[in-house]
């Protein structure tokens, strides 16, 4: 929101007024016949008094204009004080050509003696002005508080120093600005009605969860594969940041937002634009004009996050892949791979002067154990590729196709899953039914025949992700070997695009004897119909 400069705006119109007397001031004298002032001098000097007034009337503008960005007005001031005297500077040559050729004859005919004259008058008349007005401020001031001087500041011009209140000294230090004054809100919304931890759902599972959730798409005319469900509640428990990836109206917008309608749980849809460039574009920035935090709804639900600690909060960044994911989330990319006691990203200095909101830590927000980050990605030609390094931290699902639909007349109702039964759901899988050996060395194996005959390998990362999602997604009602398939369709295989070496198609080929032999085509469908596609790109 724009500002204006208080300051400034009373230093203009005191310039301005002052100029406008000393002009009628002239104008008295030359109707008087004290001084009379020819024609040609006084286009010229009221040429010169459009030019001032105007110049501070866009001085104004600008400074107003740009007290919402960040910084602008302290580190562009003169930049803006160049674009104002080049804006009346044009207007002062375009008065100057239309007199020109309205009366050429008598334009240059002014005699620069009665010419400077009055200019001297004009000048003489706004500095007594400013004189006189600086003297009776001094004078009261003096009067009030005494022979107190105020002192130069460094780093200030004298002006500002001159003007300053000698009462300053004595006075009460002035309050804090409010730099988050949202987040602030926040904290009174819920320092009057506080937090309720919603209550456990007795006798829920996750097969449970699976088909309840299922059937609540279905009422809202939603259908997906079963396994696009039993991924998703898979990938929540191996990762807190999830790619959602296929064509434009295939779902994946809506999946987490009927899930958090499903849990009763919180949601934040941001939509990512192209140019964005670092996290300031998704968190905000300070304003130092304007003393405060440019606060993001973004911004906004992660705090209240931190406040709802057992409700699940899902930031979902829709088309993420419009700009680079690695430029605006690069942080969060980081910070993930910490313990989550460490989930913590700076907004700004934490020497900024200002009220903080109660759930900052040195200007610094938490990032609670509650959040998952869901990305919407678009395969189309109007969007980044997403690198390696993201697809590494991401458990990525497959939006390729949509499961028939078929009408359901039924109301399923909704639920209030909090963020400690589910991740309790996943841990006691996990403790009683973890991966097995066999399945740990099968998948093993095929990770050595890609390395061997593709040259691919990756890290423990996506293999500790691995050892979760296989054991959550059999409880969820698939089987071990397809989890594998998908792990391995999205995670590994999806390396190999952009490649076109000579022998690739034949690599490929044998990839796909070896895929057949050691696991079915059934269970293996989505790395099989990987490899196809793969192939027809070298055909």
């Amino acid at each position: 929101m724009q500002k204006i400069d208080l300051k400034l705006l009373i230093t203009a119109l005191k310039s301005i007024g002052f100029t406008a007397v000393a002009t009628l001031l002239l104008a008295i004298l030359h109707w008087t016949g004290v001084y009379p002032v020819d024609a040609a001098s006084w286009r010229f000097l009221l040429m010169l008094v459009g030019f001032f007034v105007v110049h501070w009337i866009v001085r104004l503008a600008l400074v107003t204009y740009q007290s919402d960005k960040a910084e602008a007005t302290r580190k562009n001031k003169a930049a803006m004080w160049g674009v104002a005297i080049a804006a009346t500077f044009l207007l002062f040559m375009l008065i100057f050509v239309l007199m020109y050729v309205i009366s050429p004859d008598d334009f240059f005919n002014a005699d620069p003696l009665n010419f400077f004259i009055g200019l001297a008058i004009i000048a003489g008349i706004v500095v007594l002005g400013h004189t006189i007005d600086y003297i009776v401020r001094i004078t009261i001031r003096t009067i009030k508080y005494g022979d107190q001087i105020p002192d130069f500041k460094e780093g200030q011009n004298n002006r500002q120093a001159v003007f300053e209140d000698p009462a300053l000294a004595h006075a009460e230090p002035e309050e804090d600005p409010v730099i988050f004054p949202d987040l602030l809100e926040i904290d009174q919304e819920y320092e009057a009605r506080p937090y309720a931890t919603p209550e456990e759902i007795q006798g829920l599972t996750l097969p449970k969860l699976v088909e309840g959730f299922n059937r609540y798409l279905e009422a809202n005319d939603m259908y997906y594969p079963m396994e696009t469900i039993r991924s998703f509640l898979a990938g929540l428990a191996c990762s807190h940041f999830i790619i959602l990836e296929g064509l434009s109206g295939t779902g994946k917008t809506s999946l987490p937002k009927y899930f958090a309608e499903y849990t009763r749980s919180n949601v934040c849809f941001t939509s990512v634009q192209a140019s964005w460039k670092d996290r300031s574009d998704i968190l905000g920035y300070y304003n130092d004009f304007a003393k405060k935090f440019n606060e993001t709804p973004f911004l906004r639900a992660l705090y209240r996050a931190n406040y709802e600690t057992e409700t699940i909060t899902m930031m979902v960044l829709d088309e993420m892949n419009l700009s680079r994911v690695e430029y605006y989330f690069a942080d969060f990319l980081s910070i993930l791979e910490l313990d989550a006691r460490q989930w913590n990203i700076s907004l700004m200095a934490a020497s900024t002067k200002g009220v903080l909101p109660e759930k900052l830590n040195d200007c610094t927000i938490h990032i609670p154990h509650n959040t998952w980050f869901i990305g919407t990605a678009n395969k189309d030609d109007s969007t980044f590729t997403i690198t390696d390094k993201v697809y590494d931290r991401a458990v990525v699902i497959d939006f390729s196709e949509r499961k028939e639909v078929v009408h359901v007349q039924r109301k399923e109702p909704r639920i209030r899953l909090n963020k400690d039964q589910l991740v309790s759901m996943f841990e006691t899988v996990l403790a009683e039914h973890p991966m097995s050996p066999a399945d740990y060395n099968k998948f093993s194996a095929l990770s050595g025949f890609m390395y061997d005959t593709f040259d691919v390998n990756f890290g423990n990362r996506i293999m500790n992700q691995i050892q979760v999602f296989v054991p959550i997604y059999v409880a969820c009602g698939g089987t071990a070997y397809k989890a594998l398939d998908l792990m391995f369709a999205r995670k590994v295989l999806r390396k190999l695009e952009g490649r076109f070496e000579e022998n690739l198609k034949q690599n490929l080929a044998k990839l796909e004897d070896y895929v057949i032999k050691q696991f079915g085509k059934e269970e293996f469908s989505a790395t099989l119909a990987q490899i196809a596609k793969l192939k027809r790109k070298l055909s």
